[in-house]
């Protein structure tokens, strides 16, 4: 027994194909036996440039432009996909991880070493966008300080003392991936900046990483956004995270307010919401007296 919509989602499945599963992988039978390794460059670049063609010819808007145009510096083949790919994953909060899920791993060092037998061009990808990643990061981190942003928070004289400890980059040519975590040990200053929140991360002080031992889950080398505690003392708040502190009162305070939203789902709102309010205050009652409000230090 099933309500009706869940009955016509799952008679409209059915009538589009004969094959057992309602998502099935390929609408072709396939009785052929699987192949034991990946398919080869040009038939990765084939497949990419029939995905391509497939979503130009399905989503193309009406004023005849393409929704992936043609790019101007070369074609589409596996290898700037896969890099494409490394840029996103080391830019997103948990990337590693939302990569793992996606592809089934177990652990992210599994996902670390997703390029299979005998290749690492998948690993030195990763480390080469983390570099880079990195890098952009410290250069604006110190830029914005040079500039005059104001910082808060237990870790505040350590987030400062890291941004300004960690070299300008001049550019250095790199062969392998040695050279590139060389050079990442060296510039990475392990601060990570997540939602409205930024971590100076120390081991032994992370509330997340406590929290997660305590759940007898593995503890990462980085910090763990989805664990994180208001009273953990890595933390510190920058007047990029408490503009996004300010957008998100609104929200919360509706949702606080709506007598519709179940009372737990209230509770927990206006806590954010005064959280949020003491955090905003206790940033701006130590600005400096000199500095414009969200813009100098």
């Amino acid at each position: 027994m099933t309500v009706q919509p869940v009955h016509d989602t799952i008679a409209m499945l059915e009538s589009l194909h004969d094959a057992d599963l309602l998502f099935p992988a390929s609408l072709r039978m396939n009785t052929r036996r699987a192949r034991r390794f990946a398919p080869r460059t040009s038939q990765i670049n084939r497949d990419m440039e029939i995905l391509l063609a497939w979503v130009n010819d399905t989503f193309a808007p009406g004023d005849g432009s393409l929704p992936i145009p043609p790019d101007p510096t070369k074609h589409l083949h596996g290898s700037r996909f896969r890099r494409t790919l490394a840029y996103f994953i080391v830019r997103r909060p948990r990337g590693l991880i939302a990569a793992a899920l996606q592809y089934a791993h177990v652990s992210t060092k599994v996902t670390l070493r997703y390029a299979g037998e005998g290749d690492s061009s998948w690993l030195e990808d990763l480390a080469v966008e983390k570099l880079e990643m990195v890098l952009e990061q410290n250069d604006d981190d110190w830029t914005r300080i040079q500039d005059g942003e104001h910082v808060s928070g237990p870790s505040a004289d350590e987030y400062r003392s890291r941004a300004s400890g960690v070299a300008r980059f001049s550019g250095r040519v790199v062969r392998s991936v040695r050279s590139v975590e060389r050079l990442l040990d060296q510039a990475d200053p392990d601060i990570h900046h997540g939602d409205a929140m930024t971590c100076v991360h120390r081991a032994e002080t992370a509330e997340c990483r406590k929290e997660k031992l305590a759940l007898g889950l593995p503890a990462d080398s980085g910090p763990d956004e989805s664990f994180c505690r208001s009273s953990c003392t890595n933390l510190v708040y920058t007047d990029r995270d408490i503009a996004q502190l300010r957008s998100k009162i609104p929200a919360w305070e509706a949702t606080a307010y709506d007598p519709l939203a179940p009372q737990p789902r209230r509770a927990r709102a206006a806590a954010l919401a005064t959280q949020a309010r003491s955090i905003i205050e206790a940033h701006e009652a130590i600005r400096p007296a000199s500095s414009e409000d969200g813009d100098a230090a």
